[in-house]
């Protein structure tokens, strides 16, 4: 006698009732999942695209060595918090200070030469006054011979002396105007300030001056240390990277949307982020800036040759940037590198163009003024040593 013969029809009914209702339980369920997915498509999910293929990106300043030399001394690490002007690391500097004392002395000479140039074109200026006051007065004294001459009160050989004497005198006069013009060749027209020979003493000054200060390492820009590789002892070159500035407080974030897509994308959207940095309990509220002008493949290091080979179609993802709120960063901050995911709001009527991007260049971190520093330094050093010489 088989099994389903031995159970009574009294307990095979009431099992098969509660396994049709715990089906047509799950039916239902499913059918309302269905139904709120359908309801949440149409009212929300087709105006929202994602893409994991997001990452924060962010400026990283390189630090290089403007000068050859021996690095003397590190002052900064591996993620420490660095202002810009900052001394990171200091390289010996015994040459380029002697090249500087050097052209420090080249200059005091030059404006000490330069002021004695003034001074005998004054002098030369005085001793024409004189010799033509000399002249004026041998010229009156010849008129007055001249009208004495017929009375007998002067001889004639006064006169003629005095006729020589004016001769002389007159002679004398172009000597020293001849003179003064060579004199003034070297200071016409210019100030002790302006003169060309202490020009060229003040470039050759600061020359050597701002080479004398890349001795001293700088931070262009205020950050975060990263790749450190100076050590003391280092014999380093000119332009070798020693150090990385990376500052957090401007940064953003590049999403690669699938080209199939990107005609629901431009300047101005709204867009939601999320890192796993934070988990997804913390959102970021961006904004799209601009769109790359060409898909990711077409700035490759090698761009596709479709036209070479067997073509096999690919498809492309276009870069777009993402602003993220700097007040959102100070509360959360990220790190250049991360992953992001981005969800992108869209509507199908959109007032901003595709050819108007949002981007604009800040100053804070798109600048530096150490060099321009130098400059001023170089420039207020030279100025003391002319005042120092007047």
């Amino acid at each position: 006698m088989s099994t389903a013969q031995l159970v009574p029809d009294s307990e095979k009914h009431p099992l098969e009732k509660k396994r049709r209702r715990g089906l047509l339980g799950v039916a239902i369920l499913l059918f309302l999942v269905s139904l709120i997915g359908i309801f949440w498509w149409f009212l929300r999910g087709q105006y929202w695209i994602e893409t994991n293929d997001a990452y924060v990106n962010g400026n990283i300043s390189p630090v290089d060595s403007l000068s050859e030399g021996t690095i003397q001394q590190v002052l900064a690490e591996n993620t420490e918090f660095v202002h810009a002007g900052q001394v990171l690391a200091i390289l010996q500097s015994s040459h380029s200070r002697l090249q500087m004392k050097k052209a420090e002395a080249h200059l005091a000479a030059t404006v000490r030469q330069v002021r004695q140039d003034f001074a005998e074109v004054h002098a030369l200026q005085q001793n024409i006054q004189a010799k033509k006051a000399t002249l004026r007065q041998l010229q009156i004294d010849l008129t007055r011979y001249q009208q004495s001459l017929p009375s007998g009160a002067v001889s004639m050989i006064r006169l003629e002396n005095t006729r020589q004497e004016i001769t002389a005198a007159s002679a004398a006069v172009a000597q020293a105007q001849a003179k003064l013009q060579g004199a003034e060749a070297l200071v016409a027209g210019t100030t002790l300030y302006d003169n060309p020979l202490v020009q060229q003493a003040v470039a050759a000054y600061e020359q050597a001056d701002i080479t004398w200060q890349r001795h001293l390492i700088r931070a262009p820009i205020s950050g975060f240390i990263a790749q450190r590789s100076a050590y003391p002892g280092l014999k380093v070159k000119n332009g070798q990277r020693l150090f990385s500035v990376v500052p957090l407080n401007d940064l953003w974030v590049v999403a690669n949307f699938k080209e199939t897509v990107m005609r629901h994308i431009y300047p101005g959207q709204s867009v939601q982020l999320t890192s796993d940095y934070y988990g997804g309990s913390v959102h970021f509220h961006g904004t799209v800036l601009g769109l790359l002008p060409g898909a990711g493949s077409a700035f490759s290091i090698l761009p596709p040759q479709n036209a070479t080979g067997n073509y096999i179609h690919i498809v492309e993802r276009v870069p777009v940037r993402i602003a993220i709120p700097a007040a959102e960063l100070r509360k959360h901050p990220l790190r250049p590198g991360l992953s992001m995911i981005a969800e992108v709001h869209w509507q199908p009527e959109h007032p901003h163009s595709v050819l108007q991007p949002l981007t604009s260049t800040p100053k804070q971190g798109y600048e530096t003024s150490i060099y321009q520093d130098e400059v001023q330094r170089a420039q207020n050093r030279a100025r003391r040593i002319i005042q120092k010489n007047l």
